[in-house]
């Protein structure tokens, strides 16, 4: 049964249609929607991953997300979905500065209803709540260029890319010592969890910020079919039959309808367990392959590759004797969304100092302008200190006289933002951008420092 409470209404859209929230009781009814708008049209496979996910939204109590922010396009008239998406709080960390996003998510319209602007109107109203919300970025995983007209752009690494077969792995041998070995976790294992995640995220330009509360309801509230759901495991040293200490987590998971597994996400408590326990780790993944191939009700499903969702300087990659494959030649983006970015440079102003201090620029003083094609956004600079981040509208710009007429750099479209993110360098900024210009040697060095290309791991993302 549809709900249709007057207090849950965002907007009438008019021709029957309203914006509305969701409620808890209608977590079965949207799922079937999602089943069907998200099919394979290949296979005629209903989407049952996307209606696991957001029956695990809508029905379940969320650490990030209101039942407000679950967005419904109703067709009231005949009583039925037209279309929906639901927009996620999260803290993320930029270079160890701490920032609010809002993520999009699920974002579908049943064929009946398209190519009348109603993702549009959605994305309208998300944008509302991260300006009131005080969200400086937005960012969404999705259609091939489809959300560039809404202002997003490719500006950060999306999975790993790696794939390869589940034979390159070493396995245990008969009579091998295991040393190190996989457990179950269990809620006392949370905070354990969340210090490591955190503590392995200062490798990234960009992370997640982990939560206990988040971290106990992916491990233990997803539904296993879920698109986002995957199991964790305990990396413990071990006696015999007996686990001791933990000293390492692993995010994984087992898909046998496709025959494949992943690695999302493996981490150490300690820099020197990496060479001493990732070969057990990989041999524990093994049999944990070889057990979901084995429980799978079709004789002809097994684990017969592995995708390896870390970033390409993840530390496995040093010491897996090539077992986890090759880097890949393409990694898809996530699309980045920055409403503000003279805002958000004065929100990560501390990082951009550290960088710095830590370079030949360091106690820099001086203007960067950079031109946008519509605003430009200079960064004042005393002493290798941010004193001021502004921005002004191309009128303005064209209005005076001095200052901003010349820029120190010029980034056309939203080609500013991967290289903000640290997915492309200034050069390569440079060499696909043909109207792009970084200034000076000097200029161009600086502007370098400020903004080194660098990954960032996004796979767990706390949905």
């Amino acid at each position: 049964m549809i709900d249709k409470s007057p207090n849950k209404v965002i907007e009438d859209l008019g021709d029957g249609l309203v914006m509305r929230s969701a409620v808890r009781e209608e977590a079965d009814a949207l799922a079937e929607f999602c089943a069907k708008v998200f099919i394979d049209e290949e296979s005629g496979t209903e989407a049952y991953w996307i209606a696991e996910w957001i029956r695990d939204l809508v029905g379940k109590p969320h650490p990030t997300l209101s039942l407000d922010d679950v967005i419904i396009v109703e067709d009231v008239e005949k009583g039925r979905y037209a279309s929906t998406t639901t927009y996620l709080s999260q803290a993320w960390s930029y270079d160890g500065v701490e920032f609010e996003i809002g993520r999009p998510e699920i974002v579908g319209t049943h064929r009946d209803y398209r190519n009348r602007g109603l993702v549009r109107k959605q994305f309208d109203v998300m944008h509302r709540w991260a300006s009131e919300r005080g969200h400086d970025v937005q960012i969404v995983l999705g259609i091939p260029s489809y959300y560039r007209q809404f202002g997003y752009e490719y500006a950060l690494y999306a999975e790993g890319g790696r794939q390869t077969s589940i034979h390159t792995f070493p396995r245990w041998g008969d009579k091998e010592e295991r040393k190190f070995r996989l457990r179950e976790p269990t809620v006392d294992d949370v905070p354990f969890i969340t210090k490591i995640l955190n503590e392995s995220a200062k490798r990234s330009l960009v992370s997640p910020v982990f939560r206990e509360d988040e971290i106990r309801y992916m491990t233990f509230d997803r539904t296993e079919r879920s698109a986002v759901c995957h199991r964790t495991a305990i990396l413990c040293r071990s006696e015999g039959q007996v686990f001791r200490e933990p000293i390492g987590v692993m995010m994984y998971a087992m898909v046998t309808p496709i025959d494949l597994g992943g690695i999302l996400r493996l981490e150490m408590s300690e820099p020197r367990y990496w060479r001493k326990a990732l070969p057990s780790a990989l041999r524990e993944f093994v049999e944990l392959a070889d057990k979901a191939s084995n429980q799978d009700p079709s004789p002809e499903r097994a684990i017969k590759s592995v995708r390896l969702d870390m970033q390409p300087d993840h530390p496995a990659f040093i010491f897996d004797d090539g077992a986890l494959g090759q880097p890949p030649e393409h990694q898809y983006g996530w699309y980045v969304r920055v409403s503000d970015i003279a805002a958000f440079l004065r929100k990560i102003s501390s990082a951009l100092e550290r960088r710095l201090e830590e370079s030949f620029h360091a106690g820099f003083t001086g203007d960067l302008v950079l031109r946008f094609d519509r605003d430009t956004v200079k960064i004042a600079f005393e002493d290798g200190r941010v004193t001021d981040v502004v921005t002004h509208s191309a009128a303005y710009r064209n209005a005076v006289s001095s200052g901003w007429q010349t820029a120190t750099a010029r980034f056309p479209g939203t080609s500013f933002l991967p290289v903000l993110f640290g997915m492309r360098s200034v050069g390569e900024t440079l060499l696909a951008h043909t109207d792009a210009s970084a200034g000076s040697k000097s200029d161009r060095h600086l502007i370098e420092t400020l903004f080194p290309k660098r990954s960032s791991d996004l796979m767990l993302t706390l949905t």
